[in-house]
């Protein structure tokens, strides 16, 4: 468990993990609930009704990066702040 109520992770994975954690983190939302857990660290996050999120990618000298932020109040007094909506496609 982390005692400061953080954790991260940084490592170089290939597409497969990566589908997986993607796939468990879906999961994770679908049920309210997300454990993150990495050697000897582990948080546990419920998502509230409304989550913020965002998503900026760029393409750099031959360097792509893209980076997803979704943060929610835990409290459940969330209010809906627009109808903007995002499309992934392949």
């Amino acid at each position: 468990m982390t005692h400061d109520g953080k954790f991260e992770f940084d490592s170089v994975q290939d597409e497969k993990s990566i589908q997986a954690f993607l796939a468990a983190l879906t999961e994770g939302f679908g049920k309210g609930r997300v454990v993150l857990r990495s050697d000897a660290e582990e948080i546990t996050l419920t998502p509230g009704a409304m989550v913020n999120f965002g998503v900026k990618a760029k393409r750099k000298d031959g360097e792509s990066k893209m980076t997803i932020k979704i943060s929610w109040k835990d409290a459940k007094t969330a209010i809906a702040t627009g109808d903007r909506a995002i499309r992934v496609e392949s």
